[in-house]
């Protein structure tokens, strides 16, 4: 994938670095990387972005981001740190707000090699710069279980996720409608 992001960028560069010369790609980020033009991990798009990525997770607008500016959906910016929240206080771990491919979220502890940390998106949160550790602890409680179905004893969950919370019994899965509060849900409401 290498040397076609290569031979793209070469054959493109008037149309990827428009406003640069040749020699002055430096990453506003770091100041120590170039921009470099990458295809997306799974083939899905392309970016500009940072050479010393993991590092630097500087990402530039892309053509296709001017393209979207006139919808109405929420743009997020491209350069994001993690940011602390707090400590979780029954385990002591740090809490951190972070922003992944599908958006903003909540983890808990750093990234660790081949361990999977626990998460949760914000789904509801509009302006991520006012969400704190408690916002952040009320939203890693989910999937919490809300009891057992009378008919056949299963348990009855609630589940947090990018598309909102939901109700879970078995193979069904029930939006639980914005209207509400899912704080306040039941299992006598939820069935």
């Amino acid at each position: 994938m290498n040397k076609v992001e290569r031979m793209l960028e070469e054959k493109f560069r008037p149309i990827l670095f428009p406003d640069l010369d040749t020699d002055s790609r430096i990453c506003p980020s770091c100041s120590e990387g170039t921009l470099r033009f990458k295809v997306s991990r799974y083939g899905e798009g392309s970016f500009i972005g940072c050479d010393r990525h993991p590092k630097c997770k500087y990402i530039a607008r892309t053509l296709s981001d001017e393209d979207d500016e006139n919808e109405t959906s929420e743009q997020i910016p491209r350069s994001f740190e993690p940011r602390l929240l707090g400590i979780m206080p029954d385990t002591s771990e740090k809490v951190f707000l972070k922003q992944g491919p599908y958006g903003y979220y909540i983890q808990v502890g750093e990234d660790r090699k081949g361990a999977s940390q626990k998460r949760a998106p914000l789904s509801e949160v509009k302006d991520v710069e006012t969400i704190t550790i408690k916002d952040a602890i009320e939203l890693l409680q989910y999937p919490k279980i809300l009891g057992k179905h009378p008919d056949d004893e299963h348990r009855v969950l609630m589940t947090h996720s990018k598309a909102g919370f939901s109700i879970r019994h078995r193979g069904t899965l029930a939006p639980v409608p914005k209207t509400q509060d899912p704080k306040k849900i039941t299992l006598e409401h939820a069935l």
